[in-house]
């Protein structure tokens, strides 16, 4: 019989353990991908709610939605400023803001600009945009969004949600059929790779701060 040193065991068990690693690598990375995406079974709601970032993905899923009557209106919300926005003015020069290229692709695509409506309170997060609507919400008595965001977003925007309004607001997540993430094979293009990465470390916050924050105050 053989007896293996504990030097020669760990060897061997760190390379068992490698070759599992290896054998079952794809479902692994899949799981990550798909863990990222949320979806909600479609229904009617009192609006849409589009979260800032990319553009046009977003903006038109909320225009597919909005013309098949799943919604009166959307909800755009307006990002902080690029610091040198203000210099720009200055100079005479204006360049449109995301909230104003999502409505301009809204009305061009036929719905109304009454339909549309921005909240005024700047944010620099999901976390903070997430607030600002939330308290808008509340505010316009409206008790069930559908939330359109990109794919990879969908799951952390929704915690939030939940995180931020509670039960009192019902949200249907619809991740935009027209953003090109696709869980599958995330690791095999760059943007999706890094996109994924980012997006755990948003999610790693989540978990350690905010709700830690929640539990102790």
């Amino acid at each position: 019989m053989i007896r293996l040193s504990k030097k020669h065991y760990f060897v061997f068990l760190f390379a068992f353990l490698g070759f599992i690693a290896l054998y079952y690598r794809e479902p692994v990375l899949i799981s990550f991908g798909e863990y990222l995406v949320t979806e909600s079974p479609l229904e009617k709601a009192d609006a849409i709610v589009v979260l800032s970032g990319s553009i046009p993905d977003r903006i038109l899923e909320a225009v597919d939605l909005y013309k098949g009557g799943y919604a009166p209106m959307i909800i755009l919300t307006k990002s902080e400023k690029p610091p040198a926005y203000d210099e720009l003015l200055r100079l005479g020069v204006k360049i449109p803001e995301g909230h104003e290229i999502n409505k301009s692709v809204a009305m061009k695509l036929g719905v109304p600009a009454s339909a549309v409506v921005t909240v005024d309170k700047r944010v620099n997060s999901t976390y903070t945009e997430v607030k600002a609507l939330s308290e808008f919400l509340k505010e316009h008595n409206i008790r069930s969004i559908i939330l359109v965001t990109s794919k990879f977003h969908t799951t952390r925007a929704t915690k939030l949600f939940r995180f931020v309004a509670g039960k009192d607001l019902k949200v249907i997540t619809r991740p935009s059929r027209y953003d090109t993430f696709n869980p599958e094979s995330w690791w095999k293009e760059r943007r999706d790779l890094k996109q994924v990465i980012y997006e755990y470390q948003k999610l790693a916050y989540y978990y350690v701060f905010l709700k830690t924050e929640a539990l102790l105050f």
